[in-house]
């Protein structure tokens, strides 16, 4: 079980909810995101990603960052939507960068906000 990402019980459908959390690891980044992640992908052919990034939340270490990017990369194309609450200003800097890559809406929400956002990512 990771300590850095966790699946969160709000997961269904194309939705992948998750609670990131200290440095994350690139084995935690493997297991507990993008395998969950390409399931979400088999089954729906697209997906949406809730994500809320704790108080602890300190990064990726630079193997994991670097899976992040090539996962992102790769799949951004079909997502939807994404909803990140309390997210770090390196999140919103690498969704930049990805734009063009992705016609996915894009939310930002505010610690204590998780509720709206997932109402959001629901809709």
């Amino acid at each position: 079980m990771s300590k850095t990402i966790i699946i969160l019980p709000e997961t269904e459908g194309p939705t992948l909810c998750v609670s990131l959390t200290g440095i994350i690891a690139a084995e935690d980044f493997s297991e507990f995101f993008e395998k969950p992640l390409r399931e979400v992908l088999n089954r729906f052919d697209h997906y949406n990603l809730y994500a809320v990034y704790q108080e602890e939340f300190r990064g990726w270490s630079e193997e994991a960052a670097d899976l992040s990017f090539k996962c992102i990369s790769a799949v951004a194309s079909k997502a939807k939507k994404a909803a990140y609450v309390n997210a770090p200003d390196s999140r919103r800097l690498l969704m930049k960068m990805v734009q063009p890559l992705t016609s996915a809406e894009v939310r930002y929400f505010d610690s204590g906000e998780e509720s709206q956002a997932l109402a959001w990512i629901r809709e």
